[in-house]
C-alpha cells in the first residue's frame, strides 16, 4: 500500500505530539513493507530557502517532501492561512508523481485545507485525524492572549479580537470595522453568496474581514469532504459536535505509543523525589504554574527537571527569574527521542500543568508506558487518561496552591507513587494502532 502522511511539523526540528505520532506510525508502516511518504511544510526562514518551492530528504529511512511558502507572498494572509491555492499545486504535483492509495492528514497548519482538495481532485481517499481545534480555532488550542479559555459559544468576531494582540492584520480589521459594521458587512457578503476566492484575494481590509468571517463555514465544508474523520479523544469529538461539525460518521481512535523494553524497578518508598516536566517554554504548557508551586514547597528532598526547548523570549526569561536561586530546579533542555526511556527513568512523576485544552497528550502515554505516574491539569482530554487518585493526581487549571498541595502529598505519603504505578493501565502500542488504521484504510481501497 502507498500511504502519504500529512503533518504541520516534523522531526528533527519539531518534537510535538503530532510530529512524534506521525513519525512512529510512518516508521511502523514502513517496517511492515508499505511505501510511505511524509508531506510537511518547511517554515520559511529567509534567504536559506526559496520563497516558494520544495525539497526532499530522508529521515530514519522515511521519505519526506517539504513544501516551502513565504507567507509575505500571500495576497490575503488571513485566507491563505486556511486555504493556500499555491501549495495545493505543489501538493498535487507530488501526489500525481507518487500516486498514493491513501492520504492520512494529521494537521494542516502552514499547509492549509487546500491539501484536501488536491487529494480529492485526484480521487485519493482522505483520512483525517483531528489532534486539536485548528478547524475552528486559528490558534489551535482555544486559549486567548490573556490566558483565559475560549468559550463554547464563541464567534468569529471573538477570534478577531483574540488574534489582534499578536497579528497586525487582525488589529487592522478591528480598528477599521466596529462590531456592528463587521456583522452588517459580512452578513451582506456571505448571505448573498458573494464569497468568491478571486474577489477577496487581496489585502483590502474588507477582504481580510470576509476571509476571517468565512473561516469557520469554509473549513466545516472542507472537513465534510474527508472520507474518514478520526478524533484523538472523546473530549475532542464532543467539542466539534457542539460546533455542528461531523454530519457524517467519525470515530474516536486514541494514540498508541512505543513500549519500553526495560521498565523501572518497584520502589516501596522514595527518599528523594524527582519531578519532571516536558513542555518546554510554551506559555500554554504552564511551566510558570509549576515553578511557582514548586518554589513554595519547603522540602529539600525534592528536585525538578524541566525538559524541552526554552528559547530566549520574555516568557522564558520570566521562568528563569522565578527559578533563580533554587538549586533544586534544573533546566535540562532538549533531548533526542532515542533518549526518552533514559530521561523517564530519571524522574519519579511527570507533571503536566497545561493551561490550554490538551486533547490526549502523547507525553502522558509515554510516561504511563514506562510506568511513570502523572500529576496534570483537570481539563480537556487529560481526565480520560489520568484517573485522579488512582494512577496520578489532577489539579485545578492554573491553581498554584492546588498543584503545590498535590505535589506535597506525593512527598509526604511514602508508597503513593508505587500505588499509582500499580494502577497504570495497559497502554496501546504503535503496532496495535497501525492495525486499527490499516483496517480503516482498507475500507477505501
Amino acid at each position: 500500500m502507498k500511504i502519504v502522511y500529512v503533518v504541520h511539523e516534523f522531526l528533527p526540528d519539531y518534537i510535538g505530539g503530532a510530529s512524534v505520532a506521525v513519525f512512529q506510525i510512518a516508521k511502523d508502516m514502513l517496517a511492515r513493507g508499505h511505501n510511505v511518504w511524509v508531506l510537511a511544510p518547511q517554515r520559511w526562514l529567509g534567504d536559506e530557502y526559496p520563497s516558494i518551492g520544495f525539497f526532499d530528504e530522508k529521515i530514519d529511512g522515511l521519505s519526506i517532501r517539504r513544501l516551502i511558502f513565504n507567507p509575505e507572498l500571500a495576497p490575503n494572509p488571513v485566507l491563505y492561512e486556511y486555504y493556500n491555492p499555491i501549495l495545493s499545486v505543489y501538493a498535487k504535483d507530488f501526489l500525481i508523481d507518487i500516486s498514493p492509495d491513501i492520504i492520512h492528514i494529521y494537521h494542516l497548519l502552514d499547509l492549509s485545507s487546500s491539501i484536501i482538495d488536491a487529494a480529492k481532485d485526484l480521487g485519493i481517499p482522505v483520512i483525517l485525524t483531528l489532534t486539536d481545534f485548528w478547524f475552528f480555532c486559528p490558534k489551535c488550542h482555544r486559549i486567548k492572549s490573556d490566558a483565559s479559555l475560549c468559550g463554547e459559544n464563541s464567534s468569529w468576531k471573538e477570534c478577531i479580537h483574540c488574534l489582534k494582540e499578536e497579528n497586525g492584520l487582525y488589529d487592522r480589521i478591528a480598528r477599521e470595522f466596529n462590531g456592528t459594521m463587521m456583522k452588517f458587512y459580512t452578513e451582506e457578503v456571505i448571505s448573498n453568496n458573494k464569497f468568491e476566492f478571486g474577489l477577496i484575494n487581496n489585502r483590502q481590509t474588507s477582504s481580510l474581514l470576509v476571509a476571517a468571517a468565512d473561516r469557520w463555514p469554509f473549513l466545516k465544508n472542507q472537513l465534510e469532504k474527508v472520507d474518514q474523520i478520526i478524533c484523538r479523544s472523546s473530549f475532542l469529538s464532543k467539542a466539534f459536535l457542539k460546533k455542528g461539525y461531523f454530519p457524517h460518521d467519525f470515530r474516536v481512535l486514541t494514540h498508541g505509543t512505543i513500549h519500553s523494553a526495560k521498565l523501572p524497578l518497584e520502589k516501596d518508598a522514595i527518599s528523594n523525589i524527582t519531578f519532571g516536566y516536558f513542555g518546554g517554554g510554551k506559555k500554554f504548557k504552564g511551566a510558570h504554574i509549576l515553578l511557582e508551586a514548586f518554589k513554595a514547597i519547603k522540602s529539600s528532598n525534592v528536585n525538578l527537571k524541566l525538559y524541552g526547548d526554552f528559547p530566549s523570549t520574555q516568557y522564558v526569561n520570566e521562568l528563569y527569574r522565578i527559578a533563580d536561586g533554587d538549586e533544586r530546579i534544573d533546566f535540562m533542555g532538549y533531548f533526542e527521542r532515542r533518549e526518552l526511556t533514559k530521561v523517564l527513568a530519571d524522574i519519579d512523576i511527570l507533571l503536566m500543568p497545561s493551561i490550554c485544552y490538551e486533547v490526549y497528550p502523547v507525553s502522558i502515554l509515554e510516561a504511563f508506558a514506562n510506568r511513570i505516574p502523572v500529576i496534570a491539569t483537570d481539563i480537556g482530554g487529560i481526565p480520560e487518561i489520568v484517573r485522579d487518585n488512582l494512577n496520578g493526581l489532577l489539579f485545578k487549571r492554573g491553581d498554584v496552591l492546588d498543584l503545590k498541595e498535590k505535589m506535597e502529598r506525593v512527598i509526604s505519603e511514602p508508597g503513593l507513587i508505587q500505588k499509582f504505578r500499580d494502577n497504570i493501565p495497559r497502554i496501546k502500542s504503535i503496532d496495535e494502532e497501525c492495525d486499527e488504521l490499516l483496517d480503516i484504510y482498507k475500507k477505501f481501497l
